[in-house]
């Protein structure tokens, strides 16, 4: 039977996940709507920072603004995304009038004889160049491999409090033997570029020979196929994030596939929700006597 007083006090309670966002980048033909079975196999929800019920994906197939974007839970967000690309030349400086030049990485899975393909069944990239998994496709840097690199994103709008960001960047068209991405991020006025300063993460994309393989591509590996960023935003700051390649011998162009930003409960709302639970379950528990 439910409980009146219980359904009260939760709809009092502002929800600890009301925040969650979820964009999913890439767009080649036909497969960029990510789709069953793929809407939870995502870094966020495999470690239970966003709940299963919530799968809600913005689909980014171009470097155009965004102000359209909704929440994993479908509620209206009134949150922004404007992308951008490094300025020619290494500056180190994401211009947002700067448009991402490729948007297509298809995530073939790579074709490295001896090297163990992204791709397959249970796979966290997908089963196969069909699938819909939200880290198979991509954005990256366009140019050559040794003359262009970083592409960023600047998100205006999130409500003030802490988050945890959620980032899968890899080029999946290559099962190299490392592929290694660096992150960069920070948070403050909104502004029209984003210079980076130092490496906040780096997401390791390790690549198996088929001997060694063991099955590493069907789980998700913090540092090696996603990594997490901390950050607090104050009322109508913004957040940047940006990459590029960890390896300038092998490829300095930056790749990112998915992003998720989940939003930290505050401690007390956590502890109002855990003692009127307590409190209720007591009631209950003395009415019963």
């Amino acid at each position: 039977m439910k409980n009146p007083a219980l359904l009260v006090f939760l709809a009092s309670v502002a929800p600890l996940h009301a925040v969650n966002l979820m964009l999913d980048f890439g767009s080649p033909p036909a497969n960029s709507v990510v789709a069953a079975p793929y809407l939870t196999l995502s870094p966020g929800h495999s470690t239970g920072a966003i709940p299963g019920s919530q799968t809600n994906w913005n689909t980014i197939t171009t470097s155009d603004n965004r102000s359209d974007l909704v929440y994993a839970n479908g509620a209206a967000a009134g949150v922004t995304l404007d992308l951008g690309q490094e300025t020619p030349g290494a500056t180190g400086i994401i211009d947002f009038g700067t448009a991402v030049g490729a948007v297509n990485l298809a995530g073939g899975g790579g074709g490295i004889q001896g090297q163990q393909g992204l791709l397959g069944t249970g796979s966290i990239y997908g089963d196969n160049t069909s699938s819909t998994a939200v880290g198979r496709d991509g954005f990256f840097g366009a140019g050559t491999a040794s003359t262009m690199g970083a592409i960023g994103l600047r998100l205006d709008g999130l409500a003030a409090g802490d988050y945890v960001a959620y980032v899968m960047a890899r080029n999946t068209n290559s099962n190299a033997a490392s592929y290694p991405m660096n992150l960069y991020s920070s948070v403050g006025t909104t502004s029209t570029s984003f210079t980076m300063s130092s490496v906040t993460a780096s997401q390791a994309n390790p690549g198996y020979t088929t001997g060694a393989y063991a099955g590493q591509f069907t789980s998700f590996i913090l540092g090696d196929n996603y990594q997490t960023i901390s950050f607090t935003v104050a009322e109508g700051q913004s957040f940047f994030l940006a990459v590029d390649g960890g390896n300038d011998a092998v490829d300095r162009r930056g790749f990112l596939n998915a992003l998720q930003i989940v939003s930290v409960p505050e401690p007390s709302s956590s502890a109002l929700l855990l003692g009127g639970l307590g409190f209720l379950f007591t009631r209950r528990q003395r009415r019963a006597r």
